[in-house]
């Protein structure tokens, strides 16, 4: 599975504060972290007003790239962002995200080319998100479809069919794996990714519904989430869940996870 760590983000209040405060050595550790713990994208989202929104994105990828060489998965709701962003990077990486909202699409999948970025593409539109797994499927197909008009290749496209909290729709991980599995049917080569942590928010003990998604979405084609790489019974869930599917020939990667575990 693709780990995109996903704790650089400053709708929390630590890195929120780092990001006022300019901490550059706090977040350059929460990169280091998460990049010794295997992530192969690091997320980095300011989380800041738009008017705000670019110098500090800007500031975030410069610290991290100076702190680690892992590839970023960009994160902002404005494709204005991105093409303020997008120089400064030193490798290709991610951006999350795209919609089908009218003009989106126009503005990000042109940036995603230039740059050979992939692409995580939500599964909603003017509308909002649908309730339904069918509605979905349509919009995922029309966001490949589009995509592929700017030459954007089916494995450069992570759909994210947009997981809610169970705590309001208990049948949301349901819809979820329901639109992933047909998804991942009509479009063989694209991703499946899941901002995993938002089926338990609100609720109680959340890891463990956190890990209990993971098997099933992983079951239904998920190959990428944005996790806390750091959380290590949850990385420890990706590795038992790919043996059990049969996807970890003579339990070579389960085994490798434990012997590095076994050895911190």
């Amino acid at each position: 599975m693709i780990i995109i760590g996903e704790k650089i983000n400053g709708t929390l209040k630590a890195v929120q504060e780092a990001i006022e405060t300019r901490n550059s050595s706090y977040i350059a550790e929460l990169a280091k972290r998460q990049a010794d713990a295997g992530a192969d994208y690091i997320d980095v989202n300011a989380g800041t007003p738009p008017e705000r929104e670019p110098e500090d994105l800007k500031w975030l990828v410069e610290v991290v790239q100076e702190a680690v060489d892992t590839p970023l998965c960009l994160d902002s709701p404005r494709p204005e962002t991105f093409a303020e962003v997008l120089p400064l990077l030193k490798r290709p990486g991610l951006l999350n995200s795209v919609t089908a909202e009218p003009g989106k699409p126009e503005k990000v999948f042109p940036l995603a080319a230039t740059y050979k970025f992939g692409v995580v593409a939500l599964t909603l539109d003017e509308r909002g998100i649908p309730k339904d797994a069918q509605t979905r499927v349509e919009i995922a197909s029309k966001l490949v479809e589009q995509g592929a008009k700017y030459g954007i290749r089916e494995e450069d496209i992570y759909v994210d069919p947009l997981v809610v909290t169970l705590a309001t729709n208990h049948t949301a991980a349901k819809v979820f794996v329901e639109a992933a599995r047909e998804i991942k049917r009509r479009f063989p080569g694209v991703h499946i990714i899941s901002g995993l942590s938002n089926v338990s928010y609100g609720l109680p003990y959340r890891r463990l519904i956190n890990r209990t998604f993971l098997v099933l979405g992983r079951a239904a084609g998920m190959d990428a989430a944005i996790i806390d790489p750091l959380d290590e019974e949850l990385v420890a869930t990706i590795w038992a869940t790919e043996l059990v599917l049969g996807e970890d020939p003579y339990c070579r990667n389960y085994l490798q996870y434990y012997r590095r575990r076994e050895s911190k």
